[in-house]
């Protein structure tokens, strides 16, 4: 999953916190070798393993898995300790009910409930305390995506949400909701925080094991922000088919032919998901660019040859274009 980037509210997210509390961020981003300097660039991402490393570091930095959005800390290991009590569940419904009742036993920050209406089920997710204002969006965005990765992951299956209601105004980042809540409808100003999809799929059979559990643990927030059980959209089947070879990218018209499609019809379902071939092209390049960027084992002319330029000079521009910073600036502070 090399080509999975994450946008730079994100990592702000993750230490704003800890900034406020007095910690060294500098120092947090280095340790996940993240170049300090992109703070200041609206449009930098980094790459979901260092994404991934920064919320571990800054987690155990601060003692809180929640990173301090929540008025109470949560202790690290909670999320860990809930993953071996629902390990044990038979079906989603059961890991659902244990998973509200883990929270109701703690009494403390966030209160998920179970809802069933007709034929849907709601997780609805609200602070403990009714008068305490609505949290941060970052607190519902981080709690409500790790239960959807967790609950995919758990069944081996594309979890399909039908909507999610968030209690706040669209905010800027809105766009990277999609790969967040794939398929969803998202609707913002919501009462309160929820998640709805069908009731049918709380039948669904838990699939991974004690020993799948030990396996995933071992990075668990990697393992949740590249989870492989994501709904297959057609921007995600065109990046199968495409592969990991982006020196020589294939037509347009030759993926339609290996996806068994017309190339006009494929076009439209391209563009119903908000996206040309063309912009998908630099969303593969841009991200696994990052990613080698990331790791420093090869040269940047290399990189330009990996992600189909032929000329390193024509690489730098694009890259600036996508992040706001060079591949060198990129890669400045992370020895």
């Amino acid at each position: 999953m090399q080509d999975i980037s994450i946008h730079l509210y994100f990592v702000q997210a993750v230490l704003k916190h800890a900034a406020q509390q007095g910690y060294d961020t500098d120092r947090l981003l280095r340790r996940s070798r993240i170049s300090p300097r992109l703070l200041h660039e609206k449009q930098a991402r980094v790459s979901a393993e260092q994404y991934a490393k920064l919320q571990s570091v800054t987690m155990r930095e601060m003692g809180d898995e929640m990173l301090g959005y929540c008025e109470q800390p949560t202790k690290i290991g909670q999320w860990s300790a809930l993953c071996h009590w629902l390990i044990h569940c038979k079906t989603l419904g059961q890991v659902l009910k244990r998973y509200c009742l883990f929270y109701s036993i703690l009494e403390k920050n966030l209160q998920p409930k179970l809802l069933i209406s007709g034929d849907l089920a709601t997780v609805e997710i609200n602070p403990l305390a009714e008068d305490k204002q609505t949290l941060e969006p970052y607190a519902y965005e981080l709690f409500m995506f790790s239960l959807h990765r967790k609950l995919c992951w758990l069944t081996q299956s594309n979890l399909a949400i039908g909507q999610v209601c968030l209690p706040y105004p669209e905010p800027q980042h809105s766009g990277e909701y999609r790969p967040m809540f794939p398929g969803a409808e998202v609707v913002f100003h919501a009462s309160s925080c929820r998640i709805v999809f069908e009731r049918k799929l709380l039948e669904k059979t838990v699939k991974q094991s004690a020993d799948s559990l030990a396996e995933f643990l071992r990075k668990p927030l990697y393992n949740t922000v590249v989870n492989a059980y994501l709904q297959k959209s057609w921007t995600q089947r065109i990046k199968d088919t495409i592969g990991d070879d982006l020196s020589q990218l294939p037509t347009f018209a030759a993926i339609a032919e290996k996806l068994e499609l017309n190339a006009k019809h494929l076009r439209r379902l391209l563009n119903d998901e908000g996206l040309s071939y063309s912009d998908l092209k630099s969303q593969l390049r841009r991200d696994v660019a990052i990613y080698h960027l990331s790791k420093q084992k090869i040269s940047i002319e290399e990189i330009a040859f990996k992600t189909g330029f032929s000329e390193a000079s024509s690489f730098i521009r694009a890259f600036k274009s996508w992040t706001g910073v060079t591949p060198l600036t990129y890669r400045k502070d992370l020895s």
